[in-house]
């Protein structure tokens, strides 16, 4: 496969893949499990006030008072934060399907600015909507935290890879995880994927230098295991990445049996 096929691939970040979905959140956790119309519709509620972003707006501030949050249906956003040396900390990506804030829900004020990486839609809605959902589906509650669990796992494997001496390994990670997380939404995806994020945003997520990002694509397409064309990677040898970090997909093998049923 070369950079023709690659730059003419599904550019995950311009596709309205939420478009043809009552929910977007819905289509997200309808690939974790099974959801009634009920719940599809109680999901939907959250989606009414849609709205689009240019790249750079800010959607939250740093230390602001968290009285909303969003659901990602278009484009890419990040939860970014800086270094007393100034440099940019990212330590969350969100992507289409995501809710934006959910794991600051439990403060009064946000720890993170969030802004919007790329042009993007999203939906906007009080925070106390989500205890109406919360309380109305007990098995929508489990999904939602199910899915908090299963990024906390995903962080825990960063931990564990940030660890390692080997730097380029975290860019590996950053690779197969941002992989995974696109293909829940778009199970038609491949082997590669568009990524509009700058090599500094990649480094803020990583904890790599602009100048490590650069060298470790470098090390990875020598080593003939990614391919990139401007903003496309291509995953040339996926199992190898795979090996590389002891890479498991959090999303798969999943056991939801305690899981609330449908009403």
């Amino acid at each position: 496969m070369g950079y023709e096929r690659m730059t003419t691939a599904r550019d995950s970040q311009n596709e309205d893949i939420c478009d043809a979905e009552d929910s977007c959140l819905a289509a997200k956790l309808k690939h974790l499990a099974p959801l009634s119309d009920a719940e599809v519709q109680l999901l939907a509620t959250l989606e009414d006030d849609q709205e689009d972003v240019d790249a750079g707006t800010v959607l939250v501030e740093r230390q602001g008072k968290i009285e909303e949050l969003f659901i990602l249906k278009k484009g890419w956003a990040l939860a970014s934060r800086d270094e007393p040396d100034g440099r940019e900390c990212v330590p969350t990506i969100y992507y289409p399907g995501d809710i934006i804030g959910l794991s600051d829900v439990p403060f009064d004020y946000s720890p993170h600015r969030v802004y919007a990486a790329t042009p993007a839609k999203l939906c906007r809605f009080p925070r106390k909507r989500l205890s109406d959902v919360l309380r109305q589906s007990p098995r929508l509650s489990g999904m939602i935290l199910a899915l908090g669990m299963i990024e906390q796992s995903m962080l825990n494997d960063r931990i564990m890879v940030s660890r390692r001496t080997d730097g380029h390994l975290r860019l590996v990670l950053f690779l197969l995880q941002t992989m995974s997380r696109l293909r829940l939404m778009e199970p038609v995806l491949r082997d590669q994927f568009h990524c509009p994020l700058t090599q500094e945003q990649i480094g803020a997520a990583t904890g790599l230098s602009a100048v490590h990002v650069s060298r470790s694509i470098k090390k990875l397409v020598e080593l003939n295991l990614v391919e990139r064309h401007k903003r496309f990677f291509r995953l040339s040898d996926e199992a190898g990445l795979d090996e590389l970090v002891d890479y498991e997909n959090r999303y798969d093998k999943l056991n939801l049996d305690w899981l609330p049923s449908s009403d």
